[in-house]
């Protein structure tokens, strides 16, 4: 039909050499003919076959809708300051069916935006200049991280005038911090809304990794940020990253229920990206300088408390042989009577517990050699359980999080026990006996990237224990103290005081460390580091590099996914159309996979793979849709299709999937 199109309305003669941006799309929305400068409007790359609600980003929905009521559809083109106007097109007949649409891209000039836009656009400069000083004063004066993105947040909802807002921390491990500016209830239940924005924000993530800019989400089918706009309930989402050194911190969100967002308005929400991510890495390395700071005054403290107590500690072991010795002696030289026997016991016993605390001191400031063996924190642990549900009183409740396969550790087993296991008494007795006692045990990777937040531990893996309760609490100019010889905020008579300090030692001659943090009249937190035990493994050989196919006409998810495979030590051809997939094929390079999307132009993915399989080629296939399942197993066996991935897709399934395949 869209020949029709061309000879009725004499397209070529006529369009060709207009100065307006003019095309042609057939009944099916796809770009059927353009002229030359519709063509270098988009510069470089095939235009047609393209279906305009890609081409545009404009639903195909709106479309339709003007197109039963003959009225042409004009769509903004923020981007580039001006509207592209789709008139369909009839044919003259009696049911005056639909041959095609008719396709103009208008430049707002100065003479139709008026002058009146460009004093708006000066105001809103002005008022956000004013907004940022004030922004800048908060953060000069302002020490609590919240209040400091709850300033900012507000202030990107209220420029771009947008329903709400939300900013996402980047922590460890692909975990997520939330927090919502949602002062008009217009998010009905911010946890729910959580839940289902994770799955999706991973692959977001890695967008944002690799492109290093802002993304524009709308609610179109194929938009990468679809699914957070469906999730969230608005028309258009704008996304941005805060990096501060390569590093991402934080990413800011805006929606609108209805409508997009101008450049304007995303040079904004950037602008005030960087400032956020400014004050994120400006009040951790404050917190971060305080906490080291504290860590070695106290390391230094306890060295040097360390040393002199060995010295003491021997002297008094030399000093409690002789109190032994010459106990002994009494007992066989003095007649037994019940007043000497009572007396000598006493200071035999007396003795005794002088000879631990000895024993206490010399582990920890030179700790004696003892045996290394491999320890298995998960059997610890489970030890250390059994011990406090059979002893502790019912009032404690007591939860248990132990991941499963620990890293095994190398040390001596009786003494970590032991440090645990004080750790849980003292949890015990914090709570007076009604509480809850958290014990919990998981594998953690310091790298490059995260020792900033450990700088007193190396790079490497370790089995971090952690036990919390809810208790009384310590105050804060006690916590540097509660590692020191004879410290304790319990009653003088019950203790020794020397629990942690044993306990400091204990895990510093495991090469791990201990840390504390705790809040009056909300609990406290124990974390022991110890590292994971990492035989010298022998190198495998490595396989040769795969080569993988992909075809996708969508350039910006080929790129991303690309890079990815890239990144996987995956060797990447990528194509656009299932012609082009069909040419490197017949050209005699081996591939090892093909990963080819249905929704191609002029070939569609099961096309594409039907033509492959003429050609006699063993190769696995994975078929991508964003649009059908494809995953039944009469298609399966008739196109012979390995396996199907649905758009958008997490990264990790597809590794997975891949890896599966090949």
């Amino acid at each position: 039909m869209s020949d029709d199109v061309l000879s009725k309305y004499a397209a070529e003669e006529l369009l060709a050499l207009q100065n307006a941006a003019v095309a042609i799309a057939n009944n099916d929305l796809k770009i059927a003919w353009y002229n030359k400068s519709f063509k270098n409007y988009f510069g470089a790359g095939r235009i047609k076959g393209i279906s305009i609600t890609n081409l545009f980003s404009i639903s195909e929905t709106n479309i339709l809708s003007n197109t039963k009521s003959k009225r042409p559809f004009v769509h903004p083109l923020t981007d580039s300051n001006s509207n592209v106007i789709i008139t369909p097109i009839f044919k003259k007949t009696k049911k005056n069916p639909l041959i095609g649409y008719s396709i103009e891209l208008v430049q707002l000039r100065q003479s139709e935006t008026g002058l009146n836009v460009d004093l708006k656009l000066v105001e809103q400069n002005i008022a956000f200049l004013n907004e940022l000083e004030k922004l800048f004063v908060i953060l000069v004066k302002e020490n609590s991280l919240e209040h400091i993105s709850e300033q900012i947040i507000s202030k990107c909802v209220e420029i771009t005038k947008s329903n709400f807002g939300l900013i996402v921390y980047q922590d460890e491990g692909e975990k997520y911090e939330f927090q919502f500016h949602n002062t008009n209830k217009f998010i009905k239940d911010e946890k729910e809304a959580e839940k289902a924005i994770q799955p999706d924000f991973s692959f977001i993530n890695k967008w944002l990794l690799l492109n290093k800019k802002s993304l524009l989400a709308l609610n179109h089918q194929n938009n990468i940020g679809f699914n957070l706009t469906e999730i969230l309930n608005c028309e258009s989402l704008i996304i941005s990253p805060c990096f501060f050194e390569d590093q991402l911190l934080a990413t800011i969100m805006v929606g609108k229920s209805k409508g997009t967002y101008s450049a304007f308005d995303i040079n904004i929400v950037e602008q005030l990206s960087a400032l956020l991510s400014f004050a994120i890495s400006n009040i951790r390395t404050r917190e971060l300088n305080t906490a080291l700071e504290s860590h070695l005054l106290q390391a230094q403290k306890l060295e040097t408390i360390g040393k002199l107590s060995s010295g003491m500690a021997h002297d008094f072991s030399n000093l409690l042989s002789s109190i032994f010795g010459s106990l002994n002696l009494l007992r066989k030289k003095i007649p037994e009577t019940d007043d000497t026997k009572r007396l000598i016991d006493n200071i035999e016993s007396c003795s005794i517990r002088a000879r631990d605390l000895t024993k206490g001191l010399l582990s920890y400031g030179k700790s004696t050699p003892k045996r290394k063996e491999l320890v298995k924190p998960n059997l610890l642990a489970n030890e250390i359980s059994k011990v406090v549900t059979q002893t502790f009183p019912g009032t404690i409740k007591y939860i248990e999080h132990v991941d499963e396969n620990l890293h095994n550790i190398l040390g001596n087993s009786t003494e970590v026990y032991q440090v645990l296991l004080n750790l849980c008494v003292n949890a015990k007795e914090a709570t007076g006996g009604e509480g809850t006692i958290t014990l919990s045990a998981n594998n953690i990777s310091i790298d490059k990237k995260n020792i900033i937040n450990h700088p007193l531990l190396t790079v490497g893996n370790y089995v971090l224990f952690t036990v919390k309760d809810d208790g009384s609490g310590i105050e804060e100019k006690d916590l540097q103290k509660i590692f020191d010889p004879y410290f304790s905020t319990k009653e003088k008579e019950t203790v020794s005081g020397l629990g942690l300090y044993v306990s400091y030692g204990i895990i510093k001659a495991h090469k791990g460390m201990i840390e504390v943090t705790s809040k009056l009249g909300t609990g406290t937190q124990f974390d022991v580091y110890i590292p994971a035990f990492e035989p010298q493994k022998e190198k495998q050989p490595s396989s040769p590099d795969k080569i993988i196919l992909l075809a996708d006409d969508e350039e910006m998810l080929s790129d991303l996914l690309a890079e990815l495979l890239e990144a996987n030590d995956y060797n990447v051809i990528k194509v656009s159309s299932g012609k082009e997939a069909l040419r490197v094929l017949t050209e005699e390079i081996k591939v090892d996979l093909l990963i080819i999307d249905y929704n191609m132009p002029e070939m569609n993915g099961l096309e594409t793979i039907e033509n492959i399989r003429k050609l006699n080629l063993d190769v696995p296939v994975i078929l991508s849709s964003g649009i059908t399942d494809f995953s039944t197993d009469e298609i399966m066996d008739k196109y012979e299709i390995n396996n199907c991935v649905q758009k958008p897709y997490v990264f990790e399934t597809m590794l997975e999937t891949i890896q599966t395949v090949i």
